[in-house]
């Protein structure tokens, strides 16, 4: 059983560490959750009498997990001293996402050209990972890889090009130009 998990867990840890970080925006919570999803695989797998179907139980742990996580994140109570730093006539509805996703938007032109395609193509376009595979003459795999690296090279621009501060719902409010 011991190598059954183990190769559970390198045939699908990126697949669902991905999937996991799409729902929660939270690096060190996404690792955590993952390790969760496995650690309830371990403790379940004799549950499994399809192993065909081994995929499909696998996201519905994972999504299960993170329900629990925005569950028990709910409930967490906020310290009074932490409340202290939030203004109170804060709107949160006020913020500059859309001010820098049009900066982003800007910047895909910046993407060397497949990575560039691929995005535009699932972001703007609303094609499948299916649909963009057979367009670009690639495989199903291979579009997933290029949107994600697509994104990973936006974010990674973004970030070296300013520093951001966010409300406590994630949203951007204010964002400054990082010195040269």
């Amino acid at each position: 059983m011991e190598e059954n998990i183990n190769s559970i867990w390198n045939y699908f840890r990126s697949e669902l560490l991905y999937y996991i970080k799409a729902k929660v925006k939270d690096e060190y919570a996404a690792e955590d959750i993952l390790q969760e999803v496995f650690i309830k695989v371990y403790k379940n797998i004799d549950q499994l009498v399809d192993q065909s179907k081994l995929k499909l139980w696998l996201y519905k742990t994972t999504n299960n997990t993170i329900v629990d996580y925005y569950r028990i994140k709910k409930h967490n109570t906020i310290d009074l001293d932490e409340l202290e730093d939030i203004p109170a006539n804060e709107d949160s509805t006020e913020n500059m996402n859309e001010e820098i996703a049009k900066c982003i938007k800007s910047m895909l032109y910046e993407l060397p050209g497949k990575y560039e395609e691929a995005l535009q193509l699932y972001e703007f376009k609303g094609m499948k990972h299916k649909e963009i595979s057979e367009k670009l003459n690639i495989s199903l795999s291979g579009s997933k890889t290029r949107i994600q690296r697509a994104r990973n090279k936006l974010k990674e621009t973004l970030m070296e090009c300013c520093e951001f501060e966010y409300d406590i719902y994630g949203n951007i409010i204010e964002y400054q130009k990082r010195k040269e």
